[in-house]
């Protein structure tokens, strides 16, 4: 057996082409047969400590990584932690050479040097050999697996180092880049393994598990329609209510036995329940908004589960709409003219490219921060002589283009030949072929706010609202707006309609104009003499005015009046029989009156 090891050994450093001299292959073979001679069963090297393991002399330890890169020996951890073992070196000479060559292709793509590429496949070839799986085999759950194995070796051996996530600095970026590449390789199928769809039977284990299996199987038909975020908010807003529900009513097992009481307990329960995030401090509660979230995902639940008419259903309505609370609905916050003038002016003056193209391009455009994130290397488009933006599937599940400002063209320029994509679909600001967060353009829109002395927060859903204030107050139609910002609808622009009303500026003007020539008025009233008047002459002056259909008809009483009956005597007037009763109540008020010019006319009438 060990001189099939030693021959096999020996064939490979000549395949690989270590060296063309006999007396170089002898001496190898030496240590080989030297390794075998103390350790007849190589696994008995894996026993020793990492300190001995060392003490083998650079020939044995070579015949040692042969073993390991020929899965015939397992890889200690401590192994694996030492500075250099060699395995690299030996292993893309020929066992893992096209596997380094495909790695290698996508890596360097994704804007890595060839010093970390060959750093990052030293860890992956260790991954690699731990799970005895080749590399399109390997799963994230290896790699996770691997790397609570090496946390766990590092505190054994007490490493003095820079730990990083419980791992040596270096060994964390080298794990994170390799995930990275095998995702873009397609060896993993998602960048991290998400928590959230898999850890209901945990998160729901102190729920009776009835109600769990009910409420997982509503889950399960909402996903299938819903987006992936909102079936998680879904999940969580129910599961605070049964999670109550199983804490405080333990005789409460299935959900038919959920009564109205049960519901008004829970709404005191949320008035006062403290936040569950941890950056909250003591006191705070949860705002209406997420109390409202709260009893509208009950009441969707009772009545999807009546309406699919399943068995557990309650027999009566639990939860109603007058449950929900009253949300305010304040105005879009936004910068006015000066502030906004102040930070585009900062933004331009600022000398890193991704701040300046980030905030000018939010604020010329009104683009949401995930869209501008998501921006690909095709997003400029050309159509007649102007340029345009395509803007990616966003909040609305739409694309749209719009019309592309002359400066935020030049800086796109700017950023493409810096940092030039390799396809198409890239992402247009990514980092190693993986898109930037949000974080980075928040705390570039805060930069910008801070360098131009704006003290309050801005966000950069903020510049949006900005852009839409300032195209409304400059008589922008509502439907461009629309369009430029990708609403569904127009009720969603008319929330800045609100604010920059130019009807409402101009009728008030108006109006206080008005105001203020009555106010003068009544100054130059003031100042005239004021008539030698008493109030009862005033009360007896007045008591006889009739009020007419535009002002009041001062003619004393005793006094006749030559228009009383100018209807009536005029030739184009017209009467009916219906009207006889009043015409004859008209003759008898003249007659009562003496009045005989006005008795001839209604007499002549009525006949």
């Amino acid at each position: 057996y060990h001189d099939c090891l030693v021959s096999s050994y020996r064939s490979y450093l000549k395949a690989a082409g270590y060296s063309q001299i006999p007396q170089e292959i002898r001496i190898s073979e030496r240590g080989a047969r030297r390794f075998l001679s103390k350790f007849p069963d190589p696994k008995l090297w894996i026993t020793l400590s990492g300190e001995k393991q060392q003490r083998c002399d650079r020939k044995e330890r070579s015949f040692v990584n042969y073993l390991i890169l020929r899965r015939l020996l397992p890889m200690p951890l401590e192994y694996i932690l030492i500075p250099r073992p060699h395995l690299f070196e030996m292993a893309i000479r020929l066992m893992e050479r096209e596997t380094y060559q495909l790695y290698e292709k996508v890596a360097s793509r994704l804007g890595y040097n060839e010093p970390i590429i060959k750093d990052q496949f030293r860890a992956l070839l260790s991954l690699m050999i731990w799970a005895q799986k080749p590399l399109q085999a390997l799963t994230l759950d290896d790699l996770n697996t691997f790397a609570q194995a090496l946390r766990e070796a590092c505190v054994g051996l007490a490493i003095k180092c820079r730990l990083r996530h419980g791992l040596p600095h270096r060994w964390d970026s080298r794990l994170t880049s390799v995930q990275k590449v095998l995702y873009h390789m397609g060896v993993f199928p998602q960048l991290t393994r998400s928590t959230r769809r898999n850890g209901f039977d945990r998160q729901w284990r102190n729920v009776p598990t009835d109600i769990a299996a009910s409420v997982q199987r509503y889950l399960r038909q909402m996903s299938l329609s819903l987006r992936p975020e909102s079936a998680y908010q879904e999940k969580v807003r129910l599961f605070r209510f049964f999670s109550w529900l199983a804490n405080t009513n333990q005789e409460i097992t299935r959900i038919e036995h959920i009564q109205r009481c049960h519901i008004e307990a829970f709404k005191e329960y949320i008035r006062w329940a403290p936040l569950q995030h941890k950056s909250n401090g003591p006191g705070d509660v949860l705002k209406a908004a997420t109390k409202y979230h709260l009893l509208a995902a009950l009441y969707y639940f009772f009545i999807r589960i009546s309406e699919w008419q399943w068995p557990e259903a309650p027999t009566r309505v639990l939860v109603f709409p007058g449950d929900f609370p009253i949300l305010d609905r304040p105005s879009p916050k936004f910068l006015d003219e000066i502030a906004a003038a102040k930070f585009l002016q900062a933004a331009r003056a600022h000398p890193d490219l991704f701040t300046r193209l980030c905030c000018i391009t939010l604020i010329l455009t009104g683009m949401r921060q995930g869209e501008f994130l998501d921006l690909t290397a095709d997003c400029i488009v050309q159509i007649g002589e102007n340029y345009w933006l395509r803007v990616p599937l966003g909040k609305m599940h739409n694309d749209r283009y719009i019309p592309l400002h002359p400066e935020v063209k030049q800086l796109l320029d700017e950023w493409i030949e810096q940092s030039p994509p390799k396809k198409p679909y890239d992402f247009l600001f990514a980092s190693h072929g993986h898109r930037l967060g949000r974080g980075k353009v928040a705390l570039a829109v805060e930069r910008i706010g801070k360098a131009a002395g704006i003290k309050e927060h801005i966000s950069p859903h903020r510049l949006r609202h900005t852009l839409a204030t300032l195209a409304i107050n400059r008589g922008m139609p509502l439907e461009s707006i629309a369009a430029l910002l990708g609403h569904r609808s127009l009720s969603m622009t008319m929330v800045y309609a609100r604010i920059g009303n130019r009807t409402v500026q101009q009728e008030y003007s108006q109006v206080s104009e008005h105001l203020e020539e009555l106010c003068n008025r009544v100054d130059l009233l003031n100042r005239q003499p004021s008539l030698v008047e008493g109030t009862q002459m005033r009360r007896l002056r007045q008591d006889h005015w009739r009020m007419l259909g535009n002002g009041y008809c001062t003619r004393p009483d005793g006094v006749p009046c030559e228009y009383e009956t100018i209807c009536e005597s005029c030739p184009c007037f017209s009467t009916t029989v219906e009207f006889l009763p009043v015409l004859q109540k008209q003759k008898h008020d003249a007659a009562e009156k003496g009045q005989i010019q006005r008795v001839d006319v209604f007499a002549k009438l009525i006949q």
